[in-house]
């Protein structure tokens, strides 16, 4: 791979080429003359040592950290020491040439917008534009020459815009469709900009690579933050490997990728065909397989990147279906996040002698170590799996340090400018953390059963559980309330609450024996099946304010449970005098079609799941809105076959399903929960195949 850098190395002056050691002159004899000069001693000139010399060319890490080059290759003397990856630019006049190459690509590029813009101006007869393109005409005709001349045909082929997945492109697509009635702005530039992506991988350009790297930062900030943005690009851009690496590159690449396919709004770059996606699936094939080799070449690697880059391949494997697979990978890398110390108020990873570097490493501790903690919990929680971290980080966010680092900040759904949010990521992480502690103790808890017998100890246990819960949903701040905020981060964090209430009241409702009376003094408020009901309401409720306020737009990867479990339980609440569920199941549906384009098989069998609950509960067609009809119409063209089912390896656990649908009568309650591979198998009599 060859990297470009627009600094050029420092030339020092040629050596002396002497090899000897210094000496003073000899004086000269005098002359015969009268006025006798005598010669002054000089010192010979030093000279260099060998390996103190330095190379006109340096590498382009020394050249980056300014240190002296010997200029050896392939690898200098300073980069073998230190482990650097070392590489050479190329020549001052190589580089101008690819400026000059890069510069004419965008000319082009304008000029394309220019022509389209003209066009569709002349069709639409602007006035304003007119005047406008006539007074720079005026100034400099040469230049607008060209573009004169397509005025003059404005009936003529005007050729589309290049192939690419970049935000240019969206601008230029939309300039172009007249029938385009989005109602947000596109972005004026890329939330990250980053120039040098060739060092790291040969399949992007620059332009891409930051497109879809907004697209990742701008999704992932409602759900983890598993990945310090400043920290990685940062290395990035140096290429130095402690915070970033050729994988954990190539990863965040594949998922902005498939964000981007997944999502309409953000993924059309022909904005008629919403479901042509073929650069973003040629592309994500060949990420994938990149990071595919190089997974098996560094996950042995000791680095953050590496154990940021298992969690998110199991993340990967969760959507695709490998359930089983993805939490080993999820749970691999918290358990390499322990070695380096993350669990700790301190970590020698994230300290230094710089004194600028001390503030942003702290944060960066934090804030990940708080997003593994949250991400394993999860899995803990949904697939039933021992946790790696038994105890929340000793390194976590204070409000008030939260506070101080949100003050100012702003978030708007990439690639769209508006509408604009003040997130409170921060707070939101201090928030999500003390719910996650008791996630995780919940998960814990929940593994005792079913070869646990509950008992009277295990009652006052969930009792102190869900009063913490309760507890801490009226200690949170109203700036990250959804009655005052609305963005992504603080919708699903309280659909994050309303789960955990859902999963604490499932646990009773499945293993509560009928003898178990609760002791005295008992909490009136815990009354499992109940609290289970206001919940799923709650959820449900909440999916219809975010399509409301985000439509599909920066969809988190975790409202696919929302979306399956609020399905699921709109199925048996449809009902003429409440149309609020009919709306719900469209909401849930559409939202794991769209999904379903990027991320695949999960979003299939959530689907599947719906369909074969409601052909089960066989509901008042009227109440089933026509999107959802199509949808499912859709997926009934696609076989679902018994390899299909077990491929999925699922243990994903899906709440509220009706009993009656199961065939048999439940305990604790009128619905029950099952897994995800059991219910499509026990409903496969159901299946239209």
């Amino acid at each position: 791979m060859q990297e470009s850098s627009d600094s050029s190395a420092p030339e020092d002056p040629p050596p002396s080429q002497s090899s000897q050691p210094s000496q003073l002159s000899q004086p000269s004899q005098p002359s015969s003359g009268t006025n006798h000069k005598i010669a002054i001693p000089r010192l010979a000139p030093s000279a260099v040592k060998t390996d103190q010399q330095r190379t006109a060319r340096a590498c382009v890490a020394c050249r980056t950290r300014k240190t002296k080059c010997d200029g050896h290759r392939p690898v200098c003397r300073q980069c073998h020491r230190l482990n650097f990856t070392c590489s050479y630019a190329g020549s001052k006049r190589e580089r101008q040439q690819l400026e000059l190459e890069s510069a004419r690509t965008r000319i082009a590029s304008y000029e394309s917008l220019l022509r389209d813009v003209l066009a569709e101006s002349s069709r639409q007869r602007i006035a304003s534009f007119e005047t406008i393109f006539d007074q720079h005409f005026e100034s400099a005709p040469d230049a607008f020459a060209t573009l004169q001349a397509a005025r003059s045909l404005p009936d003529q082929h005007v050729s589309s815009p290049q192939p690419g997945i970049s935000l240019h492109r969206m601008h230029v697509t939309l300039a172009g469709n007249p029938r385009n009635n989005t109602p947000h702005t596109l972005s004026d530039a890329p939330l990250v900009t980053v120039t040098n992506i060739q060092f790291w991988t040969d399949l992007v350009d620059n332009t891409i690579a930051s497109h879809l790297l907004s697209i990742y930062f701008a999704w992932e900030n409602p759900t983890w933050h598993l990945i310090d943005q400043e920290m990685f690009v940062r290395d990035l851009e140096s290429g130095r490997t402690r915070f970033c690496s050729a994988l954990l590159v190539h990863i965040l690449l594949f998922f902005g990728c498939v964000i981007a396919r997944h999502c309409s709004l953000i993924s059309s770059y022909h904005l008629g065909r919403v479901t042509d996606r073929r650069e973003e699936k040629i592309l994500g094939k060949k990420l994938y397989d990149s990071l595919q080799c190089l997974w098996h070449a560094d996950q042995y690697d000791p680095g953050l990147p590496a154990a940021q880059s298992s969690i998110m391949i199991g993340l990967l494997c969760c959507t695709f279906g490998l359930d089983r697979l993805g939490t080993k990978y999820i749970m691999m890398g918290a358990e390499l996040t322990r070695r380096l110390g993350l669990h700790c108020a301190s970590a020698p990873y994230f300290t230094s002698d710089v004194e600028d570097e001390v503030l942003p490493l702290s944060r960066c501790h934090k804030l990940v170590a708080t997003g593994v903690f949250d991400v394993q919990a999860l899995a803990a929680q949904v697939y039933r799996k021992p946790a790696s971290w038994l105890h929340p980080p000793a390194a976590s966010f204070s409000q008030e340090e939260a506070a101080a680092l949100d003050d100012g900040l702003e978030w708007a759904p990439y690639p769209f400018a508006t509408p604009v949010f003040r997130p409170f990521f921060y707070t939101v992480t201090w928030a999500r953390n003390g719910l996650v502690e008791i996630v995780n103790e919940l998960a814990a808890f929940a593994l005792k059963f079913p070869d646990a017998v509950m008992n009277t100890d295990d009652w006052v246990y969930g009792c102190q559980l869900y009063q913490r819960l309760r507890q801490w949903r009226a200690s949170l701040p109203s700036i990250i309330l959804p009655e005052g905020n609305r963005s992504p981060s603080i919708l699903t964090l309280q659909m994050y609450y309303q789960a955990t209430i859902v999963s604490l009241a499932e646990t009773f409702n499945l293993n509560s024996p009928p003898t178990l009376t609760p002791p005295p003094p008992a909490d009136p408020t815990f009354d499992p099946p109940a609290l289970k009901l206001q919940s799923l309401e709650h959820i449900g409720s909440l999916i219809l304010l975010f399509q409301t306020v985000h439509g599909l737009k920066t969809v988190p990867i975790v409202m696919l449970h929302y979306f399956c479990v609020g399905g699921v339980h709109s199925v048996s609440q449809l009902s003429a005098s409440d149309p609020k569920w009919s709306l719900i199941l469209e909401s849930c549906v559409v939202g794991l079609w769209h999904l379903s384009l990027g991320w695949g098989r999960l979003c299939t069998a959530f689907l599947r799941t719906i369909e074969l609950v409601m052909l089960a509960s066989k509901p008042d067609p009227t109440l089933i809105s026509p999107r959802v009809t199509a949808v499912l119409e859709q997926l009934k063209s696609k076989r679902w076959s018994e390899k299909d089912v077990e491929s999925l390896a699922a243990d994903y656990v899906v709440y509220h399903v009706p009993v009656g649908v199961l065939g048999g009568e439940g305990e604790g309650g009128e619905f029950r929960a099952q897994g995800l591979e059991s219910l499509i198998k026990s409903l496969r009599g159901f299946s239209v195949d």
